[in-house]
């Protein structure tokens, strides 16, 4: 038994869906790229900068800790090292 598409006279169109159109989906990287740099543009205005006193205050508060602490790291250090070569000799 032949198949009824088969037998379709050649007159007869077959229906075909119509193209789909293209879909965006959204912006493109350039336009992302664009308002991101905006965004941050516009947040970058509305932060409270510190003055030239209180940054060069703040990086000396900063610096003190580093040192006091790195001291206090390097005397644990130096006493553990001492320890150690006392006890593997």
């Amino acid at each position: 038994m032949a198949r009824v598409t088969n037998l379709m006279r050649k007159s007869e169109k077959v229906a075909r869906p119509a193209a789909r159109p293209a879909v965006r989906r959204g912006p493109s990287v350039l336009e992302r790229a664009t308002r991101y740099l905006r965004e941050v543009r516009a947040e970058l205005n509305r932060v409270t900068w510190p003055s030239r006193q209180e940054l060069i205050a703040s990086t000396v508060v900063v610096l003190v800790v580093v040192g006091v602490l790195s001291a206090y790291l390097g005397a644990w250090d130096a006493l553990f090292t001492w320890l150690f070569q006392r006890v593997l000799r």
